[in-house]
């Protein structure tokens, strides 16, 4: 008696070791790395941000997190035009719900550099994002601009913005608010799947009030995040120029802890 007659089940749902070992080459084969351009950074996460993996950036103000997105648009270009074999097609793609989208941010990245600014900006959709609802729509409204199976960088600074807004509308419920947020991080999750994508999302944060915490911020809406995002990436401010990047959960790697500094050229190591 064969395998899925035992089981009582269809024998197409059965995975075999062969089929295992396929998809696992095929992953390996199609996987796509995206370097910071900082050591100790890149370090952390394994060498850089990885393809069809979704990574949550998380931390108080002032520690980087929106500097970094602007940092990775211009790393995106430098990288995966080459990777991707495309030109003059947009593969970067930046939901702004905070209104912190600055093209001037990314000249001052880039200079002085062989790479225009113009040629980076012409390959960033921004999607300038005002309501979750809005948000919802816009993402099921991207696939229509994803280059199918090719891949891209998809950035959204932050994911949890507007969920923190409507959690004090008075006019909302809870269970409303959290409906519409559980569609927008599902709807991220399958695009990332889907169609390749390298995902970074920044959170914004709430105080752990634990006494004996690490961690001392938590993303706003964790309960529902932990769920989809595997990746959790802690950015702590230490002092005026000292700041650690901690990854604080992942699936395949350790949790690790390094120094890194804010400055015009973007996210740097701190060397002491």
């Amino acid at each position: 008696m064969c395998l899925h007659e035992i089981l009582e089940i269809k024998k197409s749902q059965i995975i075999t070791p062969s089929q295992i070992i396929s998809i696992s080459q095929y992953q390996q084969k199609n996987r796509i790395i995206l370097p910071v351009g900082s050591r100790n950074f890149d370090d952390v996460i394994g060498g850089g941000f990885c393809s069809k993996k979704k990574y949550l950036i998380f931390g108080s103000n002032k520690t980087g997190k929106t500097q970094l997105c602007h940092q990775l648009c211009v790393q995106a270009y430098k990288h995966l035009n080459k990777i991707l074999g495309i030109e003059n097609i947009k593969y970067i793609f930046y939901f702004d719900t905070e209104n912190t989208f600055r093209p001037e941010r990314i000249g001052e990245i880039l200079a002085p550099s062989e790479f225009e600014i113009h040629s980076v900006l012409e390959s960033v959709l921004v999607s300038k994002i005002m309501s979750n609802s809005a948000f919802l729509l816009a993402l099921k409204d991207f696939e229509n601009v994803i280059i199918n199976n090719r891949g891209g960088i998809l950035i959204i600074d932050s994911i949890n913005n507007h969920f923190r807004s409507d959690l004090g509308n008075s006019s909302m419920s809870f269970n409303k608010a959290r409906d519409v947020f559980l569609k927008i991080i599902k709807k991220v999750d399958e695009l990332t799947y889907k169609y390749n994508l390298i995902t970074i999302a920044t959170s914004q944060v709430a105080s752990n009030f634990s006494e004996k915490a690490i961690i001392r911020e938590l993303p706003v809406g964790n309960q529902f995040l932990n769920h989809f995002f595997s990746e959790y990436v802690y950015l702590r401010k230490k002092d005026r120029e000292m700041n650690y990047i901690q990854l604080v959960n992942s699936l395949n790697l350790s949790e690790k802890k390094l120094l890194y500094k804010i400055a015009l050229k973007g996210i740097q190591d701190y060397k002491i």
